[in-house]
């Protein structure tokens, strides 16, 4: 039997509680993928949430990669974007950052919650159309901040707000958080 084998499964989700259940259960997820050879790379995702007031001292997606490297993912197939505050953040940095550069267009993707075909079409949509897009599925938990932003863009599908431009994520407020652009 064989199987797609994908440039990079993308993990849109997360949480900045480095031993939450949520991240727990993406990062089983993502190298259960890796060990069987779905993918060779993992973008791990997510500064921190535009909710936070304060850094928490690693980025979301630090923890996650910490969690991979300790279920036997080699550091140098985890890849991090560390500027996103939200959803659609992950989206669009993970693409200018990591997908384009690296020329990596077929794409698994990993959105713990996104279970609807409306809402995985909105997360579609912020994708440019050069990315072929297959979708891994998983029960794993989501974190609080993950629901709400699985919530903005539910609703940002919504006809009466088709006119937000989808191209500006909302931004890292945390006071102490990592400056974009700098080392994390």
């Amino acid at each position: 039997m064989t199987h797609d084998i994908y440039d990079a499964l993308v993990v849109l989700g997360g949480s900045t509680a480095r031993q939450s259940e949520a991240l727990i259960g993406i990062a089983d997820s993502a190298a259960h993928a890796f060990r069987k050879g779905l993918t060779p790379s993992i973008i791990a995702t997510g500064c921190c949430h535009h909710t936070l007031d304060i850094f928490p001292g690693r980025t979301e997606a630090q923890c996650l990669r910490d969690l991979l490297m300790a279920r036997d993912v080699p550091s140098g197939n985890i890849f991090t974007e560390e500027r996103s505050a939200d959803l659609l953040g992950r989206c669009l940095f993970s693409q200018q950052e990591i997908l384009i550069p690296c020329a990596w267009y077929h794409l698994l993707v990993l959105c713990p919650g996104a279970v609807t075909k409306d809402l995985r079409d909105g997360i579609e949509a912020l994708f440019t159309d050069d990315f072929s897009i297959e979708w891994l599925d998983s029960e794993v938990a989501i974190s609080e901040t993950h629901r709400l932003d699985l919530e903005d863009i539910s609703q940002r599908a919504l006809p009466e707000r088709q006119q937000i431009d989808l191209a500006v994520p909302r931004l890292v407020t945390a006071k102490g958080a990592p400056v974009a652009g700098s080392d994390c």
